[in-house]
């Protein structure tokens, strides 16, 4: 879903190289259609086959239709999303949200806008979308940071892919040149759907000192105006870069190609290039197509210092300048034009960086995303079949209960905390029932002196010898993690919060003085969602997070060594627990 050519736009441009890519990957057995996004009812285009529905972006009953036709067909697995605020409808693209809400089918959001200090009504939106979309794609490893920083529940669902760039072969610049006319010629060029936030008057200005020095470089400015910007003020930004030439004298050393470039053209312009420069005045612009298809043709680039910029552009192929600052693009671009050599380093340094980045990479990298996105509904069929009106049995005989190894502990604790999750993420409610059957189990697990059984038989429903056998410190642990969960539940009724509270106080003494490396990192998970509900215990929780926190760090300095780093001196079970409750306890005593 997303603006698609013959529509002039960098996002249409976009989503047609991302499709014809994905379209290639035959082993991934899916299959694509194009949902394109009008202007108006008026701006329709002679669309190429793949695109199936048209969407008139600034009404809000097509969204709702489509959302409903695609929730109908079977055939869609899953759907992506190319997001820019200005391609939908409403205030900073609202309408889209009228698709995501009536949408039932798992959908993977592109963001191509990350601003660190979004407006109150861009924000607002970008919330709900981040909400109701299965995953979150975003091009830079900045984006990723100013997204979870702006809006932290995106964390668990966000991933950065890179912007595509086409296939060819590195080629020095000779050959184009002489094909377009261009030879002896120092060649810059800026490329792009024309508008103001392009900076290309910045550009112009740098040029005098520069071309006194080397009077055969020729500024190619290439791309039509932007249709948008077209529609509102017509030419008025071009009109004024040409007076600007004009006033400065720099005719024969600044071209306008005011065309919308097939990708042929555009690639050999790229290849006659000596330095392209990527002019944009938004530092907060988080990706730029031109920049990544200068790169990825094996040219050395000057770019002012927006987002993406200062993160893929190394002095090995190019140099960041200031925003607006004519004077440091003139010293850049003279600092690369001052040895030849160097340059044509940087050339093939830019394509070797960008190999990662072809369409085909990126293509499978979307793909492998969308087949962990598109995964069944919940069925908790199997978790219901394996129990019953007292709890969890331990084991099963394929897909029936095996009633006569009855129940432990364990396994209630950790069906617990699965129902406690999915009625906090997902709001399954249908799971309250199992809720309230695994916490009446564990309550049943409690003795006087506030510790834990872990094994009850089925007939009689009481303790079995297992219990005096068996060391039960992770049993301990792992039921008040259990109980954490549910205390620190947001959605969850008010009774069943008091009724864990009650059982966790109680059994709170029990697990302050564990020994066990599993059960102390159970109870630093525990420890560390409820520090903060119980004010009067938050003390001695706080200092047993430490003791235990120390205890794990003990044993990683005692059986580390060269080359293993780790608490043991062998891998055993749930491995990550004891990394993972380190973190927790470093974030909650905030020494991380």
């Amino acid at each position: 879903m997303s603006t698609y050519p013959p529509r002039e736009c960098g996002i249409a441009t976009f989503t047609q190289d991302l499709f014809r890519s994905s379209q290639k990957i035959k082993k991934s057995g899916l299959k694509y259609k194009v949902a394109a996004f009008n202007l108006s009812p008026l701006d329709t285009f002679t669309y190429p086959r793949e695109v199936k529905w048209e969407i008139d972006q600034n009404n809000k009953q097509d969204y709702i239709n489509l959302a409903r036709t695609m929730n109908k067909d079977k055939s869609i697995v899953g759907i992506i999303l190319q997001h820019e605020y200005g391609i939908f409808g409403g205030s900073e693209g609202e309408n889209i949200l009228y698709f995501l809400r009536e949408c039932k089918k798992p959908i993977l959001v592109t963001l191509h806008t990350t601003l660190p200090a979004p407006s109150p009504k861009m924000k607002e939106v970008t919330i709900e979308i981040i909400k109701l979309a299965s995953n979150i794609v975003v091009l830079t490893k900045r984006s990723k940071e100013i997204i979870t920083k702006v809006y932290p529940k995106s964390r668990s669902k966000i991933s950065v892919i890179p912007h595509g760039i086409h296939p060819i072969p590195f080629a020095l610049q000779d050959e184009s040149k002489d094909k377009l006319e261009l030879s002896n010629h120092i060649v810059l060029s800026t490329f792009g759907l024309l508008s103001r936030g392009k900076g290309i008057e910045y550009a112009i200005k740098a040029l005098l000192p520069i071309i006194k020095v080397y009077p055969s470089l020729i500024y190619l400015i290439l791309g039509e105006t932007h249709p948008v910007i077209r529609r509102n003020e017509g030419e008025k930004y071009r009109l004024e870069l040409a007076r600007l030439i004009t006033k400065m004298n720099l005719k024969k050393h600044v071209r306008f190609y005011d065309q919308y470039l097939s990708l042929p053209d555009l690639q050999e312009f790229l290849q006659a290039t000596d330095i392209y420069i990527s002019t944009s005045i938004n530092p907060n612009q988080a990706v730029s197509g031109t920049l990544s298809y200068a790169l990825g043709t094996g040219r050395a680039v000057i770019s002012t210092e927006f987002a993406q910029a200062k993160e893929i552009v190394i002095p090995t192929i190019g140099r960041i300048v200031p925003i607006k600052d004519s004077a440091a693009m003139t010293l850049a671009i003279m600092d690369l034009l001052s040895d030849t050599q160097r340059l044509h380093k940087m050339d093939r340094n830019a394509y070797e960086m960008t190999r990662p980045m072809q369409w085909n990479n990126v293509a499978l990298e979307y793909t492998h995303l969308l087949i962990r996105t598109v995964v069944p509904p919940l069925n908790i069929r199997h978790l219901r079949s394996m129990t019953d009106e007292m709890g969890l049995f331990q084991f099963a005989l394929y897909s029936l209960p095996n009633k006569d190894l009855g129940y432990t502990l364990d396994d209630n604790a950790r069906a617990l905390i699965v129902c406690s999750w999915l009625i906090e993420h997902t709001g399954k409610s249908n799971v309250q029932s199992l809720l309230t059957t695994y916490l009446a189990f564990i309550k049943k697990c409690q003795k006087e002196d506030g510790s834990f059984i872990n094994y009850i038989g089925y007939g009689d429903k009481a303790p079995t010898y297992q219990n005096k056998q068996e060391d039960l410190e992770e049993t301990q642990s792992r039921a008040m993690w259990a109980l954490s969960e549910v205390i620190n539940n947001h959605v969850l009724p008010p009774r069943q919060k008091k009724e864990a509270q009650k059982i966790f106080l109680k059994g709170l003494t029990n697990v302050l003085h564990l020994t066990h490396l599993r059960a102390q990192a159970h109870a630093i998970k525990s420890f560390t969602l409820v520090m903060n509900q119980f004010p009067s215990h938050k003390a001695i929780i706080k200092k047993c997070i430490k003791k235990y926190a120390d205890s794990l760090l003990s044993s990683l300095k005692e059986h580390s060594i060269k080359d293993w780093i780790w608490f043991e001196s062998s891998l055993k079970y749930n491995n990550a627990l004891l990394s993972e409750s380190l973190l927790l306890a470093g974030e909650s005593m905030k020494n991380t």
